[in-house]
């Protein structure tokens, strides 16, 4: 059977052109990670957050009270980049400490913050 020879060029090619495309590959590759810049009472009618995630998804902010119970819920479809969203209906929760959790790509993150 008759191998297919190529020339020292042609496979110097191939190569540099496989590894370019290896490279490239990972230099596209993002952490598909959420990163809250701030969470901060905007006056007595809203809460306003600010993030920054890699791709376009759905984002869930869930505030829990105590004893673990969710006292706000609120989700929306956000594009990528940074970001800043106002979150209606804060006015119904008292001023004071919160846990978070905010779900971003089946991914849950969690902290606390004081509104």
């Amino acid at each position: 059977m008759d191998r297919l020879r190529l020339s020292a060029v042609v496979q110097a090619q191939v190569v540099a052109l496989l590894l370019g495309g290896v490279l490239w590959a990972q230099a596209l590759k993002k952490p598909n990670t959420f990163k809250l810049e701030a969470l901060t009472r905007e006056g007595e009618d809203a809460l306003r957050i600010q993030y920054e995630i890699p791709f376009d998804g759905m984002v869930e902010l869930r505030l829990l009270g105590r004893q673990d119970s969710v006292v706000y819920f609120f989700q929306w479809p956000s594009p990528q980049g940074k970001r800043e969203r106002r979150l209606p209906e804060a006015k119904k929760l008292p001023p004071g400490n919160y846990r978070y959790r905010i779900t971003y790509k089946g991914n849950d993150y969690t902290g606390q913050v004081t509104l």
